[in-house]
Parts: C-alpha cells; structure tokens; sequence
C-alpha cells in the first residue's frame, strides 16, 4: 500500500504551539477577526503575516499558520472578509460572491487590515522585532501591494500571485506597478502551468524587480498550476508544494533568523 503524501510541515505535536483568535483594529477601526499560531515554548520568535486569497479565513490558512509556528514562527492571518456576509468559502457558490467582494474591496482597505496584524506582532512579547510576510493566490498581489506601501518588513514570500498587472475600478493602479516601494526582499513561487499569472505575467514581474534594484528571486515549479500550494483544492501537487516549501522556509530563515 502506498502511503498518502501529507502536505509539507503538516505533521507536529499539538503541544508545541498556542493558537488562538485574536481581534485587530483593521482599516477605520473596523474590528477584523485574527488568527493567531506561535510556538508554545517561552522565548521571542519572527513574526509572520499571512494573507490568504480569495477563499477567505478558511481551515487551510490556519492550519498554514500551524505549521509555520512548529517551526518557531509567530503567524497572524487577518479576516479580510470581515465586513463581508461570511470570513471564508464554504460552498462552491459563495465563491462567485467572495471574487466579486476580492475585486470591489480597495487597496487602502486591505492595507490597513494587514497593518493592523503588523502593529499586532510588533507589540507582542513574544516577537523578536522581526517581521516577515507570506501570500497565496490573489493574496500574494494583496500582500505585494502591502510590501510596497509599508515599513519594517524583513522579508516576503509570494506564491502565485494573480492579476498583479490588472487594474480593476476600485485599485487603477496595480500592485506590480507599485514595486519601487517593494520595502523587502521578495521570494516569487510560480506554477509553470498557471494562466494568473502566466510565465509571461512572472517574467513581467521579475523585470520590474529588476528595473527598481529589488533584492528577490523566483521559482517556477513544472507540472503545477495554480494553488498548487493548496492541500485542500484538486490543484495540489504534492512534488511542486514540497519543493516550494522548503524554499519558502529557506528564504525565511535567511532574513528573520539568526
């Protein structure tokens, strides 16, 4: 019998983390639900913000943050659905819904929320003072335009972020056009078969890094589309989100560990 391939870093002994729901001050003080996984051992650890996509505050982003707790991360994922109808996709219908609340909601609006996780971090004991941040899927542009437009951040990782060069009525400028501010070194993870963001999307990307003198590299994985990252979704690709993984931690280490 073949035995099942566990996603990467899914396997740790509850006792060695604390989570727990926390509430933030997100965007015009609107109350913004967190999620909170840090190790449970005293001490002060990086800091992580994670920004999920448009599936919302779902069991996969938490259970992401676990992971990188066991692993001596502090992790925060902020609800950005929060002024929404529901925090997370359940049905299939709601995800119609939750694409169109994704494309209306506006930069500044996300921004505040992720600040408010960043504020949370940096005022928290058991955080060293170094700060890293992590997004999927149209996270990643949510995450890259918020690297772009703040401060104090060490390092980003950015897996497969969609629609970064297309503007929408509510954002006219899009978050690759905004890379001059990129305030950190940025780690890309790509499909090799992914449509959003194609190759030519990514090789768009890494000129514009490159044009503004960004510290960054990229991955393209083959035989993965997108969220291949994603355990819960048929797009998984176990070989892809391994190799992924471990450069994701890598990088992590590298710029938020000593």
């Amino acid at each position: 019998m073949v035995s099942p391939i566990l996603p990467p870093g899914l396997v740790y002994h509850p006792a060695d983390i604390k989570a727990y729901e926390a509430g933030l001050a997100g965007h015009n003080g609107d109350p913004v639900p967190a999620y909170v996984a840090r190790p449970s051992a005293e001490g002060q650890y990086p800091g992580l913000i994670l920004v999920h996509g448009v599936h919302g505050y779902e069991e996969h982003m938490k259970d992401v943050a676990r992971r990188f707790a066991a692993l001596g991360y502090a992790a925060i994922v902020p609800a950005l659905y929060s002024r929404n109808e529901f925090l997370a996709v359940v049905e299939e219908e709601d995800l119609s819904q939750a694409a169109g609340w994704l494309t209306a909601r506006p930069h500044a609006q996300a921004n505040g929320d992720l600040l408010a996780g960043q504020n949370f971090l940096e005022s928290s004991s058991f955080v060293n003072g170094r700060i890293g941040l992590v997004g999927f899927c149209s996270g990643g542009r949510v995450a890259l335009m918020f690297a772009c437009n703040t401060q104090r951040l060490a390092a980003f990782v950015n897996f497969y972020s969609n629609g970064v060069f297309q503007p929408t009525e509510a954002n006219p400028v899009t978050a690759g056009e905004m890379v001059g501010g990129l305030c950190c070194p940025m780690l890309g993870l790509f499909g090799a078969d992914d449509t959003n963001p194609s190759p030519a999307d990514v090789e768009r990307l890494r000129q514009e890094l490159q044009n503004h003198g960004k510290t960054f590299e990229t991955a393209s994985f083959k035989n993965a589309g997108h969220a291949f990252f994603s355990d819960t979704r048929a797009s998984y690709r176990p070989e892809a989100s391994y190799m992924a993984w471990g450069r994701c931690l890598e990088w992590l280490s590298r710029y938020l560990k000593d």
